[in-house]
């Protein structure tokens, strides 16, 4: 969802009206800057309550608007550890993995860029809420967030298999564990990651996060890679 590394959007995965069988022809490969649109699409709809929280309900757009001028200005790095799924032309799931060496202090120009979308104080705002969601990333952690699938194609496996890859990014680059936060009310993320292979590592809470979001509490699950 956002320019940096944030905790809390890691993914969005209730059960559709159906469980649609397995899909055939599914490609995951890393974002380019041309998938921008589409990967906000995905994520406001699938981050709603994110969105909400940091730009405003009445400012979604603006929001959206302000991500889309952030990572034009960042370039492909606006794009490093992002994965989408496409299937028959589409993007219809992605998600994102980080880790210590992607970090980059961009704040100033992120700021700049948010005040030309935004205005001053809806900019003080947005980032100051946005911070709520940062998490620091160990040296041997991959740091899995946004896992987002377009809600016809929920329950096909798509999330399986950005999830993935994102573990093959992650032992590409030689990490030890993978992690993510997880809404605690959200079973079905939940129930996922567990058959995946990931466990809960500690429990976060935040009044902040609970007034902003709707949510204040949140699970660190981690991986063992090694």
């Amino acid at each position: 969802m956002t320019a940096s590394s944030h905790a809390l959007g890691s993914s969005r995965l209730q059960a559709p009206t159906r469980v649609m069988p397995a899909l055939d022809g599914v490609t995951v490969r890393p974002a380019r800057m041309p998938d921008a649109s589409a990967i906000l699409g995905l994520h406001r709809e699938a981050f709603a309550d994110k969105f909400g929280g940091a730009f405003g309900v009445d400012a979604t757009e603006r929001g959206v608007a302000a991500l889309a001028a952030t990572w034009e200005h960042q370039g492909a790095v606006a794009m490093r550890g992002m994965f989408v799924a496409e299937y028959q032309g589409q993007i219809v799931g992605t998600t994102t993995i980080r880790t210590w060496e992607m970090i980059s202090d961009q704040s100033a120009s992120i700021e700049v860029v948010f005040h030309e979308e935004l205005g001053f104080w809806r900019t003080i705002r947005s980032l100051f809420v946005l911070s709520l969601l940062d998490h620091q990333i160990g040296r041997r952690e991959g740091f899995i967030t946004d896992v987002a699938v377009l809600p016809t194609y929920r329950r096909s496996g798509i999330a399986q298999m950005l999830l993935a890859r994102a573990e093959q990014e992650a032992l590409l680059r030689g990490k030890h564990h993978l992690g993510l936060y997880v809404s605690q009310r959200n079973e079905a993320a939940r129930a996922l990651y567990q058959r995946l292979g990931f466990y809960q590592h500690r429990l976060r809470r935040s009044l902040l996060t609970w007034f902003f979001f709707g949510q204040g509490h949140w699970l660190y699950l981690r991986k063992n890679l090694v």
